[in-house]
């Protein structure tokens, strides 16, 4: 009986430790829900990565305010998230850029509304 309770708690364990994995993903995977900074899928084509225009793209990111457009990324690819703020353009109902690294090097500030996350804001994400 004891070498049954036993063998059971066992595989219990085994268990809960590989759910939990599941749940909480490897390193460097897409963050799906958003828990703070890392990689998360971009579900578009052709977004621009912008940056220039000084304070006021620091500021309040929008196409107007950072003009220079750095690359484009599109699905599948993902982006590292750094931090995300208000700007100063709505983008499909989502108020928030996010400053990035895309796969080549570049960085610079896309729409959050482009990433690949369950809600506009990236719970965990800082703020710029």
């Amino acid at each position: 009986m004891i070498r049954k309770l036993k063998a059971s708690a066992a595989a219990m364990t085994a268990t809960t430790l590989a759910a939990t994995a599941l749940v909480l993903g490897t390193a460097g995977s897409a963050h799906a829900t958003g828990h703070g900074e890392g990689y998360y899928g971009v579900w578009a084509s052709g977004v621009n990565v912008r940056a220039g225009g000084g304070e006021q793209c620091s500021l309040y990111p929008s196409a107007a305010n950072c003009p220079s457009i750095q690359t484009t990324v599109s699905n599948p690819a993902q982006v590292w998230v750094y931090c995300q703020q208000g700007g100063a353009q709505v983008v499909g109902g989502n108020p928030y850029w996010l400053w990035v690294r895309t796969a080549s090097g570049h960085r610079g500030y896309m729409a959050s509304y482009y990433i690949d996350n369950a809600s506009n804001w990236i719970d965990g994400v800082p703020t710029c």
